[in-house]
């Protein structure tokens, strides 16, 4: 019997730095879901999953999405220039955690239906030795986030920018790639629009 992850020596960078144009006038990750703005649920899930690190890069909107966060246990890192790409928020984070740590997920700030659950069974996925070491959960077939990195791709994560995301890598190495079926629609659950929030 494979022995339980250890949670505690991953990491998560959440990434809440976008204008959410797709959504109207507001910030989606201030939009309220169950009382509360959409960030913050999404990240408590991320908390509940017990990780060694969790650092939210912020950029549009970054004092209000900040304040959205006040008292959980996670660091705030400002991209500069979050209009350039989703590839410097993902470097901004990168370079931020701790370096300690043995893998990292790569969460989307809009999924505030993600179960803990489905990090820890990607975790346990995880093959550093035999080269899967790049997990994607899959949910009825379909691909979802976020997405998991063994430490071996921290250096090119903190090297990205622009518009080239995490995808780039997963492209660039289909070998190492591992799908975890998971029991979870949060997987596949990013909300672009007032209609995704509503279903």
């Amino acid at each position: 019997m494979k022995a339980k992850p250890d949670t505690t020596k991953a990491a998560a960078i959440i990434l809440a730095a976008g204008r959410s144009e797709r959504f109207g006038t507001d910030n989606k990750l201030l939009h309220p879901v169950n009382g509360e703005p959409m960030i913050r649920v999404t990240v408590e899930r991320i908390l509940n999953a017990n990780l060694g690190d969790v650092v939210v890069v912020t950029g549009h909107d970054a004092d209000q999405v900040e304040r959205a966060l006040n008292g959980l246990a996670v660091r705030c890192v400002r991209n500069a220039t979050p209009w350039s790409g989703m590839g410097t928020s993902l470097a901004a984070g990168a370079n931020a955690i701790n370096t300690e740590m043995t893998s990292l997920f790569v969460v989307l700030g809009d999924m505030p239906k993600l179960r803990p659950e489905t990090l820890t069974a990607m975790l346990g996925a995880l093959d550093h030795k035999g080269g899967h070491d790049i997990v994607v959960p899959v949910h009825n077939g379909k691909r979802g986030h976020p997405v998991l990195f063994s430490a071996r791709y921290f250096t090119r994560l903190c090297a990205l920018s622009g518009d080239t995301g995490a995808r780039a890598i997963l492209n660039a190495h289909p070998e190492r790639v591992i799908a975890v079926p998971v029991d979870d629609p949060g997987t596949l659950l990013d909300i672009d629009t007032p209609e995704d929030l509503s279903k």
